[in-house]
């Protein structure tokens, strides 16, 4: 019996051994983050084009410390992959300097993923659901920030690096763009399939030159509108004008109720502009409009922001003389600012984000476009929408939308 015992002790301790180099050997690597990133990318099923940073590159320590807040010092090496637009994919994989860092790290990451979710919540749901699903994990001295469709895989692919089995890495199949400043001039340009209304677009104007007087001015728009003399405008804001008084004249009609004008309105403005990806885009070159918050961007640029889809909306109504206006308030989820309308027909008041009726990268229905069309004040509340309410009248008339 004492030798059994003492054969299994032996055994047990053995074993211990074992397990303590198991440990140690799947807590290192043989490959560097940036192969470990590649092989996480190749795996994924579908992933976007993403821009590579390395060490050596410029823009790699300003994103380290900028855009993720990690101490330069913490990290020994790294790879970044990330999409230079309005889509989520990114993923990160860092070698830690020291065990004691690790942990601020991942923490900046989750702070990170974070922060880019509750971006992304309303202006692009689909790539918010990828954030909210992503996954930020620690193995040994690395740290990964995992964002794809598949991050359970990516998961699998990246602890495996640690194992006796590593994956392959494929150098050629890895879907990067080539150079963060290679911007082809001669990629086309994508405009928007016009279905319900088929707008006829405004003659393109000269763009008036900038000067540091000519900014949106919706008062003398509006002036000029009543009186029929637009000698007293801007360059910009003359153009503004031009283009409204197309777009009406083609799409309105003097047989329309107020609500008939508001919803051709708002489906012109979904159809005709988009969410100005730039605006999310943390590449080095990203240029948002300069006029994405006002509807010159909105007309010209095709590029909105939701102060520009707003701007826009308020000033199509009041040319239409239907009672409008601006709330400036909070998004919930992510604690940004961000703007909305409410307009009063037959005397009732609604809510309307047209921002959030245009949400980017998604195919909609042509109720799905609606959800946010003349809604309550409660309905907005419930959707993450914040305000100061006392200075608002509230809706509470039900929705007014008819298919």
């Amino acid at each position: 019996m004492r030798r059994l015992i003492k054969i299994l002790g032996i055994n047990v301790l053995i074993f211990l051994l074992l397990s303590s180099c198991s440990i140690n050997q799947y807590t290192t690597t043989q490959y560097s983050p940036d192969q470990i990133a590649k092989a996480i990318i190749t795996a994924q099923d579908s992933i976007s084009e993403l821009q590579r940073l390395l060490p050596i590159d410029e823009y790699y320590l300003e994103y380290l410390t900028d855009i993720y807040n990690i101490e330069a010092d913490a990290v020994k090496d790294g790879a970044i992959y990330y999409f230079s637009g309005m889509k989520a994919d990114e993923i990160a994989v860092f070698l830690i300097d020291d065990t004691s860092k690790v942990k601020s790290v991942k923490d900046a990451l989750v702070t990170y993923k974070e922060r880019r979710t509750e971006a992304f919540m309303g202006y692009a749901p689909e790539q918010a659901a990828i954030l909210e699903n992503s996954v930020v994990i620690a193995h040994g001295n690395y740290v990964a920030l995992l964002i794809c469709e598949d991050p359970q895989k990516a998961e699998s692919v990246f602890l495996a690096c640690f194992s006796d089995n590593p994956p392959e890495i494929k150098e050629d199949t890895v879907p990067t763009v080539p150079d963060i400043s290679d911007n082809s001039e001669n990629d086309p340009i994508d405009t928007p399939d016009v279905t319900d209304i088929e707008p006829e677009p405004p003659d393109e104007p000269e763009l008036p030159e900038e000067t540091i007087d000519d900014v949106y001015d919706p008062d003398s728009i509006i002036q000029a509108w009543h009186s029929g003399d637009m000698s007293g405008l801007s360059s910009k804001n003359r153009s503004i004008l031009e283009a409204c008084i197309d777009i009406i004249n083609t799409n309105i009609h003097e047989d329309m109720t107020d609500y008939e004008k508001e919803l051709t309105i708002h489906d012109w403005i979904i159809e005709w502009t988009g969410y100005d990806d730039e605006a999310k885009n943390n590449a080095p070159d990203a240029k948002p409009d300069p006029d994405n918050d006002n509807p010159y961007g909105t007309i010209f640029s095709k590029k909105s922001i939701c102060y520009g889809y707003t701007s826009t909306f308020q000033l199509f109504m009041d040319l239409l003389g239907i009672e409008c206006i601006s709330v400036y308030g909070i998004a919930e989820h992510s604690g940004n600012e961000h703007a909305w309308n409410m307009v009063r027909i037959d005397g009732e008041w609604y809510c309307v984000d047209v921002t959030w009726n245009d949400p980017s990268g998604e195919d909609q229905s042509y109720s799905k476009k609606h959800k946010y069309l003349n809604v309550t004040s409660e309905f907005m509340r419930e959707t993450g929408h914040n305000w100061d309410e006392s200075t608002t009248p509230t809706a509470d008339s039900g929705k007014l939308f008819f298919e």
